[in-house]
C-alpha cells in the first residue's frame, strides 16, 4: 500500500528558536515560530510552538497553534495538533547550538564553554 500522506515542507530560514532553563523541573522551555508549506500548495502557515523537553522523558508538553487569518477580528491564533511540525522542530533544536548552550547549563551534557590550552605566551 503507498503511503498518501504528504509531510509538510518546514520552511527552516523562517524558524526562529528561543530556549530557557526551567531549573526547578530540570527542563527546557523551548518557543519556535515557522512557516510551514504543503507539498503542492504555494501558501504557507505560521506555527507557533511551545515545547517543553525533559532529559529522562523526552517530550512532556507541547501547544501547537497555527495563526488563522480569515475573521471579522482580523488573524488569531488557533490550535493545531500537527505533531509532525512539532517533531520535525524538536529534532531540528536537538541539533542546534542554543540546544547545546541550554542543556549545558543544566548539566545535560558538558558545558560547551572555550576550553583554556596551557600553553605559554609569546613574549
Amino acid at each position: 500500500m503507498a503511503d498518501t500522506v504528504t509531510r509538510p515542507v518546514i520552511l527552516w530560514d523562517t524558524l526562529k528558536l528561543s530556549a530557557k532553563p526551567l531549573r526547578s523541573r530540570s527542563d527546557i522551555l523551548v518557543v519556535a515560530d515557522v512557516k510551514v508549506q504543503e507539498r503542492g500548495h504555494k501558501r504557507s502557515d505560521e506555527y507557533r510552538i511551545n515545547f517543553e523537553l525533559n532529559r529522562h522523558h523526552g517530550l512532556v508538553s507541547v501547544d501547537t497553534e497555527v495563526m488563522e487569518t480569515a475573521g471579522r477580528d482580523g488573524p488569531h491564533w488557533r490550535y493545531s495538533g500537527r505533531r509532525d511540525v512539532v517533531m520535525a522542530v524538536r529534532d531540528h533544536f536537538l541539533t542546534t547550538q542554543l540546544y547545546a548552550h541550554v542543556a549545558g547549563q543544566l548539566g545535560w551534557v558538558p558545558n560547551p564553554s572555550v576550553e583554556l590550552v596551557k600553553e605559554p605566551l609569546d613574549p
